[in-house]
């Protein structure tokens, strides 16, 4: 038997489309099940699904990791290739999935020519093509620009674009704590492009489109909604790997969520989570944001200001160093396997690393132009990146993933990086302040 060599797999991989018979089983032996039990799935259908006949793309909003899901469900029996992350192939539960699905590869946040190499061939082959054009899946319960190129690629396919505008996806699975919470997703489906009307845009302006018609808040959203959400007891559970700052003594890493309260254990300022994800303050002395949305965009605000006034600006946190294997898959649970460790650094110029792999000195430096954000493949405890082609992936011992990923953004985008922050619901992060902020954003 030749040795596994998955690196050369993955490139010499040829696009495909889905067949028929792959497709409806997955649809009826797995998919199905789970939208009526436990996430009572509603589609709204406002293009006629069983009317197209056209190939075409499809985009959605990243709500959690449940989206393809939902995805699938609202497109069925049209069959969809997805694209995923590279580095989920190497994972031993996903690949042989992947395979019969021929989900296409694609190198989070960076050019990745094999990928577009794929989408022609699974288009050629008769493939409709269905990606996140937000990048990862939302921390916030919001959402995030697209990532960069999105509007170039939709111009290059030049194909019908339909969307997929997911609500209640993140409440039923958030990024912090990814246990499944029962209550209501809505997807809804909208025709957004001709390829005629494609020709009219700009790649800027078909982002800008894009972001508008996935937008979605999913705290503003139950504000009127009034879905309760299962699991009350435990949603908390590793909150401050999220809420990482404290809103009234601005202490930073001293938050602890546990059950359905998240405190901080410097102060005391801390609030309870209904089973509508409402915050409720302790006590009337206590300084809560009016949701868990607003608390993430607060920090970012603070993150912004805090590189913006220091040329100085550093970070340093040391970590464990993750790698993807090349002759084997890697175990359920895990997204690479440890290699080394050593200390990650970020300024205002740079993303590093320094220490150890292998048992051998490594180190890499990388333009933060060139890292637009970083890559968080399950939950909030630990964060990746590519650097020349590689996935490297890093777990600190502390909560600090938030606040890092808070800062490489902020630092990309204040030297001028393309990835900027366009999102027109999210300008108030960067203004200065105004006397009514404390009534527009706290309890």
């Amino acid at each position: 038997m030749s040795k596994l060599d998955l690196r050369k797999k993955m490139a010499t991989r040829k696009g495909k489309a889905i067949s028929a018979f792959a497709y409806k089983c997955l649809m009826n032996f797995v998919l199905r099940p789970f939208l009526k039990r436990p996430m009572n799935v509603e589609i709204v259908d406002n293009v006629g699904v069983k009317n197209i006949k056209e190939q075409f793309i499809v985009v959605a909003n990243h709500t959690s990791r449940c989206d393809y899901i939902y995805v699938v469900s609202a497109f069925y029996p049209i069959k969809l290739n997805f694209m995923a992350a590279y580095c989920e192939f190497f994972r031993k539960h996903l690949h042989f999935i992947f395979d019969i699905m021929h989900v296409i590869p694609k190198r989070n946040f960076t050019a990745d020519m094999h990928t577009i190499k794929e989408l022609k061939q699974v288009v050629k082959d008769g493939g409709n093509i269905a990606f996140f054009p937000e990048g990862k899946s939302s921390i916030s319960g919001t959402n995030q620009p697209c990532m960069i190129g999105t509007g170039k690629l939709i111009k290059h396919m030049r194909m019908p674009v339909y969307c997929v505008n997911i609500k209640g996806g993140y409440m039923s699975n958030t990024q912090w704590n990814i246990a499944v919470r029962s209550g209501k997703v809505v997807a809804t489906l909208d025709k957004l492009f001709t390829p005629e009307e494609i020709d009219n845009l700009s790649p800027e302006e078909i982002e800008r489109k894009i972001d508008k018609a996935i937008y979605n808040d999913d705290f503003e959203w139950n504000k009127t909604m009034r879905i309760k959400y299962k699991g009350n007891e435990t949603v908390a559970n590793k909150l401050e790997e999220h809420l990482f700052s404290c809103p009234k003594c601005g202490s930073e890493f001293e938050m602890k969520g546990e059950g359905n309260k998240i405190v901080c254990t410097h102060c005391g300022n801390g609030a309870t989570i209904n089973d509508y994800y409402d915050l409720v303050p302790l006590d009337k002395d206590c300084v809560i944001p009016k949701t868990i949305r607003v608390w993430y965009e607060l920090q970012r605000r603070a993150v912004y200001r805090e590189i913006k006034s220091n040329p100085d600006f550093c970070m340093e946190e040391e970590v464990t160093l993750g790698m993807l294997p090349n002759d084997h898959y890697i175990d359920k649970q895990y997204t690479a396997e440890i290699v080394g460790k050593g200390k990650i650094k970020l300024t205002t110029n740079e993303f590093s690393f320094v220490g150890e792999k292998n048992g051998e000195p490594f180190e890499f430096h990388n333009d933060v132009l060139n890292v637009p954000t970083l890559i968080l493949e399950t939950d909030s405890s630990y964060f990746g990146t590519y650097y020349e082609g590689e996935y490297y992936e890093f777990t600190p011992s502390r909560p600090v993933v938030t606040k890092w990923v808070l800062a490489t953004e902020e630092c990309h985008r204040l030297k001028g990086g393309k990835w900027q922050n366009t999102l027109p619901q999210q300008q108030w992060i960067y203004a200065d302040d105004k006397p009514s902020d404390k009534e527009e954003y706290y309890l």
